[in-house]
């Protein structure tokens, strides 16, 4: 049976949102998935970024395939959920982009600390 999820852990700061593109791009080809639009990894990246600046240190990243897609899980240290910000404030995209890119999302709290998920179509 083909190995269907992948995870690392990420030590937080900079070079986190690197190596998550990396992962990712190379779990997708090792899967024989495209992503023609770059959704995956521009979802990837948004979601470890707001783990780092908001969630305070190492963080860990689990792709799973699902049947037409990829379900991306972000697991930070902290408690608060993430919120949207208004489209017209400074800074990242955000859940704004979150929420156009993928099919759904969702937070799932833990005891310390909470993973944010989403499903992505890829073709």
């Amino acid at each position: 049976m083909p190995v269907t999820a992948a995870s690392i852990r990420l030590p937080g700061g900079r070079a986190s949102n690197v190596l998550a593109r990396q992962f990712v791009s190379t779990q997708l080809g090792a899967w024989n998935l495209r992503d023609p639009a770059g959704d995956a990894l521009i979802l990837a990246c948004e979601l470890v970024s707001n783990a780092v600046l908001h969630g305070g240190g190492a963080v860990a990243i689990r792709l799973a395939r699902t049947g037409d897609g990829l379900r991306i899980e972000v697991t930070d240290r902290s408690p608060r959920p993430p919120s949207p910000r208004p489209a017209d404030v400074d800074g990242g995209l955000g859940l704004g982009l979150v929420d156009d890119l993928s099919a759904r999302w969702g937070v799932v709290p833990g005891r310390t600390g909470k993973v944010v998920w989403l499903e992505c179509r890829l073709s």
